[in-house]
């Protein structure tokens, strides 16, 4: 048998003895002045590239722009034939007759064979991998018509994906920064390959079948380029799907890499769709399985930081509400509403609470013993299923909900604290506080340096013992404390007595710092309008006394008279204020407060709203606060100042008639000076205290605010000081 290579030998010597014999190449000896460019023939025959350029649909590409430029790069150059030596001759025919008898022998099935290497990665004889193109080429020397070229570029173009998304699997499959979700994805990705081998495995056979059996032809259904692309074109569009994944994905973790997959599902074409659809089930998997024991078990299993709620583990138990747990909002899945995904972070918060600060785990074990047909049974959730998850959720949002606030409600009495709130601090049970006042009156009227804790508590149990107070709560009362501010200067008892109301966990995430410090706020301003009601009625009761005990003084018989019209005014102020703060303020704010908790709130950041702004509207209300601080609190304070002023000129009226009174007896003359002294002081804070009430009835008569209006109408009743203010402004 012949040899090939011996046959293949001949050939080429046939062609080229008949092309020299023919007088094609006419050889013209030019002189040395051309041996630069003649040595470089004598060189051994080097492959010379194709010089044919790709003009397709797709040649708009950067891929084929590049891979155009550089087969442009090294054009052959334009040498005349007929100015070289014969032998410089030869050995160009030989190179170009070696150029046409390689791409001769390139035949299609040998380029399928290189394509299956194509489609693994691995650079194939005549196919390979160009690193500056970062694309694949034809080797120098081939030459292949410029359709079937075209179809192996195309072609070729599967195996660059694939080594693209191959690259990405290995870089990110054991990297821990790309998160559970993120190896979700590369394990998706290598599923889909696993694919994409099988198919490779089945056009191998298919390949090697063919050369094995040279008798098969076209009609037999042989594997050709053509034929190759028609079979290939489902699974070059899901490379290009997972390439387009490759590259999105980047960076990107958890909820916030789900969110861009789901954005790219929202494609015309049916194959996108359901194709990215399908791969975002499998991705999604872990966020769901986070989100299924977050809302059933509270249990936050989030290693690489990719679910929406964030835990902060320096956190103590005690603000576990307010601090220990946030929403990351980057990682909550766009096909997710916000409002949906504050109700996850609720639930599982509220889980938490339960399990740690109300320490009762029986509704985490309700979700393992539940009928499955039960509606509160653990649900799967999975992508694709929103309206599915979203019922599930509010089921879930509503029962944890509802057996935090029944455990606050009844194991640990949150209205039972509240109320205590209100009757302590907010001065609402009245025996108590009355009693309180008496007991206390003479050590408060001391400087505050001389008070001792101890004694003031042991008064605080006596006031108990004495009133309605004792048939409370044991639990309640035990609460009950004092506390003494801190001390300033001149500071009397009054001014840094305060009563405390001690709350811990959980009752604690209701009264929060900010609520309790609300609270001592209202407190200190209710205890001085109480204190300034005490003073009058004491002075009332002494005056009363005193009209009759010194009938025997002429002189002082109007000033005693005018002392009591004066305090009648004062206690008619501080009585018309003490109802609008205690009945229209405290009792409404109270009411409104106390219908949301029984009847409208649904979860303890309801009730936690509730409570704040049943805190904020006593405060505005009764001009702590807001716009009405600044214009009527301050006020306020300059009237309570000269009810305490005039009673201290009193006190000095009472003295000086005491002492006239003696002096009567033993027969002695009384001073006009001193009277007439004391006349003048008491004539001043009567004046001083007649001008600030004008002033409050004229900044309250400028809020177009029904409250203050009545308010109003009740301090000037029969608009008695509209006549002081007619009079004041006449000469």
């Amino acid at each position: 048998m012949q040899d090939p290579e011996s046959s293949e030998k001949a050939y080429r010597f046939g062609r080229l003895y008949n092309k020299l014999a023919s007088n094609s190449l006419d050889v013209t000896v030019r002189g040395l002045q051309n041996i630069d460019n003649e040595t470089q023939y004598l060189l051994p025959p080097v492959s010379r590239p194709f010089e044919t350029t790709i003009q397709d649909d797709m040649s708009n590409s950067s891929r084929n722009t590049r891979r155009r430029l550089a087969r442009d790069e090294s054009p052959s150059p334009n040498i005349d034939m007929n100015v070289l030596p014969p032998a410089i001759q030869l050995q160009r025919a030989k190179e170009q007759q070696r150029s046409e008898v390689s791409s001769a022998y390139v035949s299609e099935s040998d380029l399928l064979r290189d394509l299956i290497f194509i489609f693994q990665g691995i650079d194939g004889q005549y196919i390979k991998f160009n690193p500056d193109l970062n694309d694949y080429s034809l080797a120098n020397g081939i030459s292949v018509s410029k359709p079937m070229e075209e179809m192996v570029f195309k072609l070729a173009e599967m195996g660059w994906i694939y080594i693209k998304i191959r690259n990405f699997i290995r870089l990110n499959v054991d990297n821990p920064n790309i998160g559970l979700v993120g190896q979700s994805l590369c394990a998706a990705l290598q599923h889909e390959l696993t694919e994409y081998y099988k198919l490779i495995a089945i056009l191998e056979a298919q390949i090697e079948k063919q050369i094995a059996d040279k008798s098969l032809n076209n009609d037999q259904q042989t594997l050709t380029l053509k034929r190759l692309q028609i079979w290939t074109l489902n699974c070059t569009q899901k490379l290009r799907l997972m390439s387009m994944l490759v590259d999105v994905c980047q960076d990107k973790k958890g909820g916030a890499l789900m969110t861009t997959i789901h954005n790219y599902t929202k494609h015309g074409d049916p194959f996108y769709r359901k194709y990215l659809t399908d791969m975002l089930q499998v991705v999604s998997k872990p966020f769901y399985e986070m989100l299924a024991r977050w809302v059933y078990e509270g249990e936050l299993d989030d290693p690489y930081g990719e679910f929406l709620v964030a835990c902060d583990p320096t956190v103590s138990e005690e603000d576990l509400w307010q601090s220990k747990y946030s929403i990351r909002e980057n990682m909550l899945p766009s096909f997710l509403s916000k409002e949906l995904g504050e109700k996850i972070f609720a639930i599982g918060k509220s889980l938490n609470f339960i399990r740690y600060s109300c320490h009762d785990d029986s509704l985490v074990e309700q979700y393992y013993t539940t009928p499955n047909n039960d509606t509160t049974a653990r649900m799967t959730f999975k992508y694709g299923e929103t309206k599915v998850v979203e019922e599930a959720i509010e089921v879930a949002y509503h029962n944890t909900s509802k057996a935090l606030l029944d455990l606050l409600k009844t194991k640990y009495k949150l209205m039972d604290h509240l109320k205590a709130m209100k009757r302590y601090l907010l001065l609402g049970q009245g025996d108590f506080i009355q009693y309180l006042m008496d007991i206390l009156g003479e050590n408060l009227s001391k400087p505050a340096t001389t008070l001792l804790r101890h004694n003031l508590t042991g008064i605080l149990e006596t006031a108990v013992r004495s009133s309605n107070a004792q048939y409370d709560d044991p639990e309640i009362l035990n609460r009950l404390d004092v506390r003494l501010l801190e001390i300033q200067n001149n500071d009397l008892g009054w001014d840094v007595f305060t009563l405390d109301y001690h709350v811990d966990a959980p009752i604690n995430t209701v009264f929060s710092p900010a609520a309790m410090l609300q609270y001592l706020h209202i407190f200190n301003f209710l205890w001085r309008l109480k204190r300034v009601e005490y003073t009058l009625s004491a002075s009332w009761k002494k005056w009363g006394k005193a009209s009759r005990e010194f009938a025997n003084l002429p002189d002082i018989q109007q000033d005693l008279q005018c002392a009591q019209l004066t305090i009648q005014r004062m206690v008619h102020f501080i009585y018309q204020l003490q109802h609008y703060v205690l009945f229209e303020v405290l009792e409404c704010s109270w009411d409104k407060l106390e219908t949301l908790i029984e009847n409208k709130c649904i979860d303890l950041n309801s009730v936690i709203e509730a409570h704040l702004n049943y805190l904020s509207e006593i405060t505005e209300k009764g001009f702590l606060s807001g716009t009405k601080e600044i214009a009527l609190s301050g006020r306020l304070n300059d009237i309570f100042d000269s009810v305490l002023r005039y009673k201290v000129a009193l006190d000095h009226l009472h003295d000086y008639a005491t002492s006239e009174s003696a002096k009567q007896i033993y027969g002695k003359a009384g001073s006009s000076d001193k009277i007439d002294l004391i006349r003048r002081h008491l004539k001043e804070k009567e004046d001083d205290f007649t001008i600030q009430v004008l002033e409050f009835l004229k900044i309250i008569n400028s809020y177009h605010d029904e409250d203050l209006r009545s308010l109003s109408t009740r301090l000037d009743y029969n608009a008695y000081y509209s006549s002081f203010q007619i009079t004041s402004r006449s000469p």
